[in-house]
């Protein structure tokens, strides 16, 4: 459910350029080391609180429980700069700590131009319904919850409420209408706002 990170993946623009190279070679050193250097933000990757809050929690101040349990996953389909509404998101069962996880199909466009800039996005609405919910997490298959002229705001509602927002994910296709276990672990980086994550869905219970 994760885009690989690799060279030729596009990032948000005024992120940092994902740039992986060999510092060490097996033929000259007999071992491998790669150089990584990418943003907190890179690919399939979570957002919390530090994003976009002054004094916001940090990665390593998130619980971890936050990042993994009982994923609903559901399908809106949204072409260019459309809008999730209210009505759209009513007709679901989402249920207390659920990872609430929605596929508009945006994926498709993920390696062209305007991936970045033609998504689609939340009505701010949208965000106190799902909080009166008191899901834990919501994910998405867009680069971002917001649309360009939102300034953070669905972002920020959710944020100030403990919510962690799980963005770029992929391969939901197949998933949609099930109640699956999830898990999207960040890396455990100091005071770090994001982090890129290798994000699964699975049908057996294993925590």
């Amino acid at each position: 459910m994760s885009l690989k990170i690799t060279n030729k993946l596009p990032t948000y623009p005024g992120d940092p350029v994902v740039s992986i190279f060999a510092k060490t070679k097996f033929e000259e050193s007999g071992y491998n080391i790669l150089s990584l250097n990418l943003g907190t933000h890179s690919g399939t990757h979570v957002d919390v609180p530090l994003h976009l809050l002054k004094n916001g929690k940090s990665i390593d101040d998130v619980p971890l429980d936050r990042f993994f349990g009982e994923a609903f996953i559901v399908e809106i389909l949204k072409d260019k700069k459309e809008i999730i509404r209210m009505d759209e998101i009513k007709k679901f069962d989402i249920r207390k700590n659920d990872i609430f996880i929605i596929r508009t199909g945006w994926e498709k466009y993920k390696y062209k131009k305007n991936y970045f800039t033609d998504f689609p996005y939340f009505d701010l609405e949208v965000a106190d319904y799902i909080l009166s919910k008191k899901i834990k997490a919501l994910g998405v298959d867009m680069p971002s919850v917001d649309g360009l002229e939102t300034h953070g705001a669905f972002h920020k509602k959710l944020m100030e409420n403990g919510v962690v927002i799980i963005e770029a994910l992929i391969n939901l296709k197949k998933l949609c209408g099930r109640r699956m276990q999830f898990i999207a672990l960040p890396l455990n980086i100091g005071k770090a706002d994001g982090s890129p994550v290798r994000a699964v869905a699975f049908d057996e219970k294993i925590f």
